[in-house]
């Protein structure tokens, strides 16, 4: 499964290297997205166009908003294991830029999860290294490695 975090700030088909304003969130997202390549094939992008949904992919969208899930990272490896399990093939991964989502863009985008960090008002950089954290840990837990340990 290939796992694609879509920046949303960052216009469709444009360079990731200038998404970030921060070079220590710049440097962060290519850690952690080259820690998941270990596992699954990993790639940072702009914008996931609103197109429908690809065959063998799911959408993901990160969003404090209405009906979002708070997912520990138990649970989120839980969630990785099922899509891995279930032979999708592309899992997309949207985090919004400095004013999110609006329920439009979200109907629109027809996520299968919305993903909630919690009730913390985060940057979008920053948002966008948790999430890429939290799946190398979700990768890490499932495969018995120590890097979680519990904390």
């Amino acid at each position: 499964m290939k796992t694609i975090f879509n920046l949303h700030w960052l216009p469709s088909g444009k360079s990731a290297r200038k998404a970030f304003k921060l070079d220590g969130a710049e440097n962060l997202i290519d850690e952690y997205s080259a820690r998941i390549s270990k596992f699954s094939s990993c790639a940072v992008s702009g914008a996931y166009p609103a197109l429908g949904k690809r065959a063998g992919a799911k959408v993901w969208i990160c969003t404090p908003g209405p009906g979002a899930k708070m997912l520990t990272s138990e649970k989120l490896a839980e969630q990785i294991n099922e899509l891995a399990r279930s032979g999708t093939k592309t899992l997309h991964v949207l985090i919004g830029g400095p004013d999110g989502f609006s329920s439009a863009n979200i109907k629109e985008l027809k996520p299968d999860l919305l993903w909630s960090l919690g009730p913390l008002t985060l940057p979008h950089e920053l948002a966008a290294v948790i999430v890429s954290e939290q799946i190398y840990r979700a990768w890490t837990i499932l495969r018995g490695m120590p890097y979680h340990s519990g904390h």
